[in-house]
């Protein structure tokens, strides 16, 4: 007998493995079988797999094959079996009763629906009841087990509020989703972060606005019932923001503020986000809030700070230059450093401040100064001393100082480079010898960060490059090439007088040259930075019309689009362009902005179309 029974025991482990090969093999041919809708021969698999295993799962495929055949007395002679096994287990009864409702037996499967919930006999049989009733989608016996579940628990009635909105959401009520959500934060402050989460799921599917408006109004109904908790405010505030709704999110959370006090954090965020989003007045008036507190609160210098950076960001986004624009903008920086001080904090404001100088004011040696007496300063760290540096070679370069600019952009090279600051640097530095005329060199620098961590600058270090090699190839002197690149230094430094002076050199005295697409494109840059839109269109129009397969084709075509839509008011040729684009250019860049475009405006166009009367007889 020991004998036997240690050759048993020798033996478990390897019979035990063979079976279960054997079950995974016919599993997986089974699921085969499954996905392909040969649900017979699945059947017959996933009864063994389910005799071999009782498994809740298997079972539920090999019953899911015998309504696909369908074979429905079958399938209620597997769960009368089932049930005998266990007449209590609400599972069956619930499989039952979805056969029954599958045959159009409504009332038989009502009959065992309820069985299925009275059969319950503790608590902790709910959730798995309920989960049952989910993965048959029959979501209003889901919300049943769950409403007998919170009374049966006498000492926490609010109970299973989560899970009441998780089925609320299946079937599509959303009021009542939210406030079973709304009754669960206020148990615990923290919930409202997993709250937002899945409010965001629902969101997603809001194609229209209804869902957002209706949670709204929801929202807003319960705060004017209950003005005291805090969490109708907070969560109205966050809808506001799902809706880009900044003006009543900032409204209303300095309203907020006013009553606890403790809203500084959540403001300053608002407008940061509302800043990203490029609603500027909005974002203002919240930081404007925080800095009205005075200067010894805990936001007045990040506020500051930040809306000075919001502010110069608007103004280089702003396609017309306006020099007054830019004089209240240096007067801004000069205000902010004196009430708040220059620190290593304020670094990339010092930078962007000399680049305003230099680049927007003429001012040259006033930012060479700035960037000097920067650097100088105690306490730099080096990501912020490279900040500065980056700045400096640039002024360097609009003031035609190439070696001292070679030198310093080299320095921060050096000190970056696995990083966002230096391939940007990098990119930088290549531009500079292809300004300088140094085109080879310029290209194997282009043509190493092509495979930069960053897309945008391996995107245009790859355009620049191959615009480069076309054009070597096609005039070995480079002379058209070299006037090129000088207006495009031109343009670097702004000055967009002298910028056309040199592009229109080239067409006077290479007219057959192959950058005459390329110098249209420029010209029409230019034009349209300038606001002279119309006679930016006319060459974009050449561009298209012309020079259909160059590089430049498809750029063209899609600022000509833009133009037309944005700023022409040609709409309807507008969309006759983004048309365009995805039928002769389909795998241009822009095809996934023009197909969105074409879309928007065909849908303004179907709304707005007036109805047809019918004729009077």
């Amino acid at each position: 007998m020991r004998i036997l029974l240690g050759i048993f025991l020798l033996l478990a482990p390897v019979l035990l493995s063979a079976q279960n090969n054997d079950l995974q093999n016919t599993a997986n041919l089974a699921g085969k079988y499954y996905q392909n809708k040969e649900f017979d021969k699945a059947a017959e698999l996933y009864e063994q797999l389910y005799s071999s295993t009782k498994s809740e799962g298997y079972f539920n495929i090999y019953f899911d094959c015998l309504l696909g055949i369908p074979d429905y007395e079958r399938a209620e002679k597997a769960i009368k079996k089932g049930l005998r096994g266990n007449s209590s287990d609400a599972y069956w009864y619930i499989q039952w009763g979805f056969l029954k409702k599958t045959m159009g037996q409504i009332d038989e499967s009502v009959k065992m629906y309820d069985k299925a919930i009275e059969s319950a006999s503790n608590i902790a049989e709910y959730p798995n009841i309920a989960n049952q009733f989910i993965s048959r989608r029959e979501y209003e016996y889901a919300e049943k087990v769950y409403i007998k579940a919170r009374a049966a628990q006498n000492q926490n009635p609010q109970s299973y509020n989560y899970e009441l909105a998780r089925i609320y959401y299946y079937m599509r009520n959303y009021e009542r989703m939210l406030g079973e959500y709304i009754e669960w934060t206020k148990q615990k402050d923290s919930n409202i972060e997993i709250v937002k989460s899945n409010l965001l799921s629902v969101l997603s599917m809001d194609n229209d606005g209804e869902i957002i408006k209706q949670l709204r109004n929801y929202v807003l109904k319960k705060l004017q019932q209950d003005p005291s908790q805090l969490i109708y405010n907070r969560l109205l505030i966050w809808l506001f923001i799902q809706d880009k709704n900044f003006v009543a999110a900032i409204r209303q959370s300095i309203a907020l503020d006013r009553r606890t006090g403790n809203e500084n954090a959540n403001i300053l965020d608002l407008a940061n986000v509302s800043a990203i989003n490029k609603y500027y007045d909005d974002a203002a008036k919240a930081y404007e809030y925080l800095i009205g507190k005075g200067k010894n609160t805990e936001y007045y210098q990040l506020a500051s700070l930040q809306l000075l950076r919001m502010n110069y960001n608007r103004f280089i986004d702003e396609e017309n230059f306006d020099i007054l624009r830019a004089k209240e903008l240096q007067n801004m920086f000069t205000q902010t450093f004196s009430n708040v001080g220059n620190s290593p904090e304020t670094t990339d404001l010092i930078a962007k401040y000399a680049h305003l100088l230099a680049f927007y004011l003429n001012q040259p040696d006033e930012a060479l100064k700035v960037l000097t007496n920067a650097l100088s300063a105690s306490g730099l760290n080096m990501p912020q001393i490279s900040v500065l540096k980056a700045e400096l070679a640039d002024i360097y370069v609009f003031v035609d100082d190439f070696g001292e600019a070679i030198i310093t952009y080299s320095q921060v090279i050096e000190t970056n480079k696995s990083n966002q600051l230096g391939d940007d640097v990098k990119f930088k530095k290549a531009k500079l010898g292809y300004y300088m005329g140094n085109f080879s060199w310029a290209k194997a620098q282009l043509d190493a960060l092509r495979a930069s961590t960053s897309k945008l600058i391996a995107n245009d270090a790859m355009e620049l490059s191959l615009f480069i090699n076309e054009n070597l190839e096609s005039d070995s002197l480079a002379t058209p090439l070299a006037m090129f690149a000088r207006a495009d230094l031109q343009l670097f430094r702004r000055n967009f007088t002298g910028a056309i002076a040199s592009l229109d050199s080239i067409s006077k005295l290479y007219p057959d040259n192959s950058l005459v697409d390329d110098v249209d494109f420029r010209k029409a840059g230019i034009l349209q930075s300038q606001g002279k839109y119309a006679d930016a269109a006319g060459l974009y129009d050449s561009i298209v019309k012309n020079y259909s397969w160059e590089m430049l084709a498809d750029d063209a075509l899609f600022q000509l689009a833009l133009l037309y839509e944005n700023k022409l008011n040609r709409k309807p040729e507008a969309m006759e362009l983004y048309k365009k684009m995805l039928t002769d250019y389909p795998g241009s860049v822009y095809v996934v902005d023009a197909r969105t475009a074409y879309r928007k405006m065909q849908d303004s166009a179907s709304k707005t179309e007036a109805p047809v009367l019918p004729e009077k007889k």
